[in-house]
Formats: C-alpha cells, sequence, structure tokens
C-alpha cells in the first residue's frame, strides 16, 4: 500500500512486483493519485477485509498509522512497514535509509560544489513537502549538521506541498521571496525537476540539491542545471518487504526486527551517466536490483539493526 502515485512511488511499485515474480507470489500494489492519508488507510484497510497473507504500507504520517496496523496484525496479518517510520506501531520491520545522516550527506556535496561555483557563504533555501513526517523532519535537521563549521545559512523547512503543480507554484514563491538565495534544498521527490524547470525559466543562478532519481532529476544533473540528487533505492523499498515476508510465511524464517538499511547514493553530473541506464531501463533496473539483492541482502535477519533514533 502506497502513501500516494507518483514517478519516485513507481519505482516502489517495481521493486515489489519484480520480488513477486522472482519469488513466484501474488503481489498486488495499490495507492491513491494524492497523499491523502485517509483513502491510503481505507485502502490497507480493505486489504485486511480481503484476508492477503501480509502486507506492506508506506505509514504517512506514522502516528495515523499505529491503529490501523495493529488491527492487521491483530487479525493474524503480518505488516512491514517501508520509506517512512510509523514510531510506537506494532510492526516491528522498516526498509528505508538512514535520513538524519543523508541530509548530513546532501550538505556536504552541495556545499563542495558551492564552493567550486565560487560562492563560499551565503544562504540556502529549503523546502519540504509534507511539514510533520519524521523521515522528512530527520533530512532537515541532518542537513543543517551538515552545514556546521561553515558559513553557508540555511532557511527553515518552507511548506512547498506534495501535489506537483502547487509543488512548482511554491518553489517560485520561495524562490521569489529569497531574492538572495545561493541555492535551493528541496527533501521530496518532485522537488529537484520542479526546481530546475524553475531555474531555466527564470534565468537563476543558484545551485539545486535534494532526493531521489526521477528521469527528469538524472536529466537535471546531467545537463548541469540540478548539482546533487541522492537516491535512497525506492526499489529495494519494494522488494525487500516482499522478500521478508515471503521468507517469513513460506520458509518459516522470523521477520527481521528493526531496520533494513537500503542505503544512500549520491548522484552528481561527474556519475549521472553511470546510474542513469539502471534508472530508465527496465531490464537494466532488474537485473542489477537481483545481483545488488543477492550480494547484499542475503540474511536480513542479522542485518537489521535498532530504528533510528529522531534527532
Amino acid at each position: 500500500v502506497l502513501h500516494g502515485l507518483n514517478d519516485f512511488t513507481q519505482v516502489i511499485k517495481r521493486g515489489a512486483e519484480d520480488a513477486g515474480k522472482a519469488l513466484g507470489v501474488e503481489v498486488e500494489v495499490v495507492g491513491p493519485p494524492g497523499f491523502e492519508a485517509t483513502e491510503v488507510i481505507g485502502m490497507f484497510e480493505s486489504m485486511v477485509q480481503k484476508k492477503v497473507d501480509a502486507l506492506v504500507v508506506i505509514p504517512m504520517p506514522g502516528e495515523v498509522w499505529v491503529k490501523p496496523i495493529q488491527e492487521a496484525m491483530g487479525a493474524k496479518i503480518p505488516v512491514v512497514t517501508a520509506n517512512i517510520t510509523s514510531d510506537g506501531s506494532a510492526s516491528e520491520a522498516w526498509f528505508g535509509q538512514d535520513e538524519y545522516e543523508s541530509g548530513v550527506i546532501l550538505a556536504k556535496e552541495l556545499t563542495k560544489q558551492l564552493a567550486a561555483s565560487g560562492k563560499t557563504d551565503g544562504q540556502i533555501l529549503a523546502g519540504i513537502c509534507k511539514p510533520g513526517v519524521l523521515v522528512l523532519e530527520e533530512r532537515y535537521k541532518g542537513f543543517r549538521k551538515g552545514l556546521e563549521g561553515s558559513k553557508y545559512t540555511v532557511t527553515d523547512a518552507k511548506d512547498v506541498g506534495t501535489e506537483n503543480t502547487a509543488n512548482y507554484s511554491a518553489w517560485e514563491n520561495q524562490a521569489i521571496a529569497n531574492p538572495a538565495m545561493i541555492a535551493a534544498v528541496g527533501l521530496c521527490s518532485m522537488d529537484v525537476p520542479n526546481l530546475s524547470k524553475l531555474k531555466t525559466r527564470s534565468g537563476g543562478k543558484w545551485l539545486i540539491g535534494g532526493y531521489d532519481l526521477n528521469t527528469e532529476t538524472l536529466d537535471a544533473l546531467k545537463a548541469g542545471t540540478a548539482q546533487v540528487s541522492l537516491g535512497q533505492h525506492p526499489y529495494l523499498q519494494g522488494y525487500l518487504p516482499v522478500l521478508a515476508l515471503v521468507q517469513h510465511l513460506r520458509d518459516k524464517k522470523p521477520l527481521p526486527k528493526g531496520w533494513i538499511n537500503v542505503g544512500t547514493e549520491t548522484v552528481t553530473q561527474a556519475n549521472v551517466g553511470d546510474v542513469t541506464p539502471r534508472e530508465t531501463d527496465r531490464a537494466a533496473e532488474t537485473k542489477w536490483y537481483a545481483d545488488h539483492v543477492a550480494k547484499s541482502f542475503g540474511e536480513m535477519g542479522t542485518a537489521a539493526k535498532p530504528l533510528p533514533k529522531p534527532h
């Protein structure tokens, strides 16, 4: 059950479906066009009523998912979560990246790019598509941490919304309100594409950093319009939960207890050519991840760590 439908969540869907094909199980992926929790919970509850064998959910925001997850597990349906944490829920396995550390990584890489472009100080504009969502707040806190000791400052995280057109408009308004900014950083998948369009249309000279590796973002990195984007392996956030559940149900292995770290990738103009084939060619993606899963996730039970603590 996805938290919404866009280019980013389509990659999670592909990962889950590929896991189903590889393992010989039926996988159904659903999600609403918008990112409305009430719709997602309705879809999740429908799956519970259908008595599916297991569930994977992206629980945004985490606090509203404690009860639905508890009720599903009370109905003897195992539930694991991915991408966004649900602190306090009965689900014990979560699949995602170290969000706080990713913010630190993003800050370090962006400051390198700023220095290389001759900007040694100044203000960075930050935007958050869904204020209050823990993983996004952690990214922002990590970004602030990564700037410590530098002459760069960052604004508070401005609400830029999840809907694509509204997101573009919000960034446009923020760019007008912050004419002296030297860079803009978005914490969600739709931000880099919209910032890149805005920069091109407005003739902006500011740098762009953010998250995820959709085609528009990769094109912007290749063209030099955007400077850095972090990949969080959404394919694995679909594939690995299905794999863990199948191993649990069919092979009687215990579910992982805690956090399975899917890893963080730093992509810039220097290495975007290496990443693009995997991210844009369906067959290449399936092959690359099949090899990666076999090499890096053979025993998820022993790989699980305690869930990252909020900072």
